[in-house]
């Protein structure tokens, strides 16, 4: 199971990284162009939304499940002198939940603003800030495609 979920929540971490550059790209655009809030910000920013939500469901559940976070759990005062322990035992799982908040965020302010410029300018900020704290999240030290 273990395996499996490190696979998927792999695979997922591609999804999120396309969905941001899409929701971000949307939003320069409108906001360049001087466009309506429409279909194409609402959509992609849902999908950001929804791929990082997927992509923390995943990441629970292998935290419960990992055997790094177990062993670190065993001693937790050596698992915070370990970079790599603390690393997944702390500061992972607190980015990446930052980084669902401020995509949340933005999403949230960007639909329930009035006027056009403001939802842009709102959404882009929180969903520039969610794809840079997403990219001090991941692990890039592993592969980037385990299994391959």
């Amino acid at each position: 199971m273990y395996i499996g979920l490190l696979h998927l929540h792999n695979a997922a971490r591609w999804l999120v990284l396309i969905a941001a550059v899409l929701a971000i790209g949307f939003a320069i655009a409108g906001l360049v162009r001087g466009a309506p809030w429409g279909r194409g910000a609402k959509l992609s920013g849902l999908a950001y939304m929804v791929s990082m939500d997927l992509q923390l469901v995943i990441g629970l559940l292998l935290y419960v499940v990992s055997p790094l976070v177990r062993s670190a759990f065993a001693n937790v005062a050596a698992a915070m002198a370990d970079q790599q322990f603390r690393f997944f035992l702390v500061e992972h799982l607190l980015l990446m939940v930052g980084a669902v908040v401020l995509v949340h965020v933005g999403y949230a302010l960007g639909k329930r603003a009035t006027v056009a410029r403001t939802a842009y300018v709102r959404s882009l900020v929180f969903y520039v800030l969610g794809f840079a704290v997403t990219l001090l999240a991941i692990p890039w030290w592993r592969p980037l495609f385990p299994g391959l």
